[in-house]
């Protein structure tokens, strides 16, 4: 009997009674549940678009052009929680900093994000608007980051950008 304890004591410690799903090691963007890591798809803009012009014009430059990426469909195939857990699995070292999490104004037949907004007297800002705070850190002794939102996120349609230099390529998902 005492043996039989000892040995489910050690199975639990050394955790080969449950098993744990481990860290995928393929590069990639991966959505983290109870069940285990999915790995996500790569969404990349379908067109650019700017308005706001003639305003601008009639104002004499006081109004604002707007510039806005394009994305195919009104939602994401991916369906998450309000509070998603993701795991960005790189080969080569990706900054902390770089990483952003965007939520899309829908539209009837498309997806949109606001990137740049120019003004004659204000001058260009490139940024992408509609930015939702993100706790990222990295995972020990790899290039691995833990990518998780700061807050409970409400119904909506998002986009995960891990690299500023593409600001137009991401990771698309869903809130419902």
């Amino acid at each position: 009997m005492k043996k039989t304890l000892l040995a489910i004591t050690l199975a639990l410690v050394s955790g080969t009674a449950f098993t744990q799903a481990a860290v995928p090691t393929l590069a990639g963007m991966y959505s983290q549940t109870a069940s285990g890591y999915t790995r996500m798809e790569l969404a990349t803009s379908s067109g650019f678009k700017t308005h706001g012009a003639i305003k601008a014009g009639f104002t004499y430059g006081i109004a604002k052009v707007k510039g806005d990426w394009l994305y195919r469909g009104t939602s994401a195939s991916v369906q998450l929680t309000n509070r998603p857990n993701f795991v960005l699995v790189s080969q080569i070292d990706v900054s902390t900093q770089v990483i952003a999490l965007v939520r899309f104004d829908v539209k009837k037949d498309r997806r949109e994000m606001q990137y740049i907004e120019a003004g004659v007297w204000s001058g260009v800002t490139v940024e992408n608007r509609n930015t939702i705070p993100l706790t990222v850190t990295r995972q020990p002794n790899t290039n691995n980051l833990t990518i998780t939102s700061a807050s409970d996120l409400p119904s909506g349609e998002y986009l995960l950008i891990a690299d500023q230099g593409k600001g137009y390529d991401g990771y698309d998902f869903s809130v419902k």
